[in-house]
């Protein structure tokens, strides 16, 4: 493994602070922004890019920041997240794009990984947005996904997990509001109340992580490596389905 190497999640500002901090923590000297696609997207096309430049800039000095790879897998997604969403939310009581979307997230990084001598990944993830709950990043889900990723032999490492608002504002070194200058999703707020408040079944949601996120992410891993990085694409809705068959 190259120990100077890590494959930067790029979307907004959290990502870009979470960069920065792992940088100033583990000594890298080169960063390899990624930007991962889902099929949602809404907004301004060009955000990423001015983030990774705005990361550039922050580095400037320490580390290289090397030209932005863009991911993409929909029919992943799209067997994660859409093809079985009804038997999702029959089985655990509790289903949201959103839990799967994040792990997606990650997984869509693997093969960048493995082809970098399983370079680490850098996710922006926190376990609260100063009191405010996202369903997507709940502790119990970045432990899974931590797992999930160990499974294929990388780390993900999540610098700014228990940052605050400040402390991250701070780390980007400027005024940048949470949710600016980043894409948005047209699936956003799916699972909020119509106050705002974030209400799910927390045992619903242990077993959808143990019976399903895991053991997904685990078996799309499985695929890849058994047919190489370079080889033919997995059939992913066999996959899931095989997982919910189980």
């Amino acid at each position: 493994m190259d120990h100077t190497l890590a494959i930067a999640e790029i979307a907004g500002r959290d990502s870009v602070a979470a960069a920065v901090a792992a940088t100033r923590e583990r000594g890298f000297t080169r960063l390899l922004p990624t930007i991962a696609l889902t099929g949602t997207e809404t907004g301004d096309r060009d955000a990423p890019q001015r983030a990774v430049e705005t990361l550039a800039r922050l580095l400037e000095g320490s580390c290289e920041v090397l030209q932005p790879v863009t991911l993409t897998e929909p029919d992943l997604w799209a067997a994660m997240n859409a093809r079985f969403a009804e038997v999702l939310r029959e089985r655990f009581g509790i289903y949201s794009p959103c839990l799967g979307c994040h792990l997606y997230l990650h997984l869509v990084r693997v093969p960048v990984s493995w082809e970098h001598g399983n370079a680490p990944v850098i996710a922006g993830e926190r376990d609260s947005h100063d009191g405010r709950l996202k369903l997507s990043q709940l502790p119990e889900g970045i432990d899974a996904s931590i797992r999930v990723l160990a499974h294929g032999d990388i780390e993900l490492i999540q610098p700014i997990r228990h940052a605050s608002g400040s402390g991250v504002s701070a780390l980007v070194g400027g005024d940048w509001d949470q949710e600016g200058g980043q894409l948005g999703c047209v699936l956003s707020g799916n699972y909020l109340d119509l106050d705002g408040s974030v209400t799910y079944d927390e045992t619903g949601h242990r077993r959808y992580l143990s019976d399903f996120f895991e053991p997904v992410g685990r078996a799309v891993i499985d695929a890849w490596r058994a047919g190489g990085i370079h080889g033919s694409r997995p059939d992913f809705a066999a996959i899931v389905e095989s997982v919910l068959k189980s």
